[in-house]
């Protein structure tokens, strides 16, 4: 004997099957295209939080200065970060600011289109080694359902613990709820003003 499928049933099974197949096929897909169309990075894409990150990724951009750097989170265009990337010779014209994120999924979800909009599909991505597995995870989700691909880079920290799983996981749900909804959350962080 079959049992019939309530609407809510249907709707969730629907609703999984489409996930399944968004992170199954539909972005690697994606990024197995745009690997074809271009094989090297061609950004810099520097996740702000602390000026260590700015330094290694003054000093990463001295090995490919015909590379544009661009600076996401709150404060990356303060005169300290500015000083680091002037000091190694980055001249102003390679440097961009997004500055409207407040959390590291907004970080991908608030430049991801301007990235787009001027052709750039692979991107250098770096931040601290704790932080490097949550934020590849974003990318992943949101620069990857772009054709975006990413090359992440660990800058080495000292004595912080790698990010917990149930961050990471809590983070990769945000980032499909993205792509599906244009809403990531980061309104339900008590943290924020």
């Amino acid at each position: 004997m079959s049992q019939r499928l309530s609407v809510g049933q249907k709707f969730w099974r629907l609703f999984l099957t489409t996930v399944l197949v968004i992170l199954v096929g539909w972005i690697p897909l994606q990024i197995a295209i745009a690997r074809l169309f271009v094989p090297v990075p061609q950004a810099i894409v520097v996740l702000g939080g602390h000026p260590h990150r700015m330094t290694w990724a003054a000093q990463f951009w001295q090995q490919q200065p015909h590379l544009d750097i661009w600076l996401s989170g709150v404060g990356v265009e303060n005169p300290g970060y500015r000083q680091i990337f002037q000091n190694a010779g980055v001249p102003e014209s390679q440097l961009y600011f997004e500055t409207r994120s407040t959390d590291t999924v907004t970080n991908f979800t608030d430049m991801r289109e301007e990235l787009v909009s001027r052709g750039l599909r692979y991107v250098y991505l770096i931040t601290s080694d704790y932080h490097i597995r949550r934020s590849w995870a974003i990318a992943l989700f949101v620069f990857g359902s772009r054709g975006m691909i990413i090359t992440p880079i660990a800058v080495p920290s000292q004595g912080i613990p790698l990010e917990s799983p149930g961050r990471v996981f809590r983070d990769s749900l945000r980032s499909i709820l993205w792509i599906f909804t244009r809403y990531s959350g980061a309104d339900l962080n008590p943290n924020l003003p």
